[in-house]
C-alpha cells in the first residue's frame, strides 16, 4: 500500500523536509538532520496499520533503507 498525495503532502510539510528518523541504531548520532526523501510506514500494514498520516514517516534514502533492513520499528515522531 502507499500513501495518499494528501498524506504525503502533510507529513512532508511535518517534518519541514528533513529525514524524521531517531532509531539509536541507524548510523545517525541523534536525529537524522539529512534531507527527507522518501515515506515510510511506522507500523506495518501487516500489523493492522493504515496509510494515514499519523503512521506516516519522511525519511532519507539511507535511513529508510536501514529501516527495512533493520525489521524494527524507528524512533517516534
Amino acid at each position: 500500500m502507499s500513501f495518499s498525495e494528501s498524506v504525503q503532502q502533510e507529513t512532508r510539510r511535518r517534518s519541514r523536509g528533513i529525514c524524521q528518523c531517531a532509531r539509536q541504531t541507524c548510523s545517525h548520532s541523534g536525529p537524522c538532520k539529512a534531507k527527507g526523501a522518501e515515506y515510510h510506514h511506522k507500523k506495518t500494514i501487516a500489523g493492522d496499520a493504515n496509510d494515514d498520516a499519523a503512521n506516516c514517516q519522511f525519511l532519507c534514502q539511507r535511513c529508510h533503507q536501514q529501516a527495512h533492513g533493520a525489521g524494527g520499528s524507528l524512533g517516534r515522531l
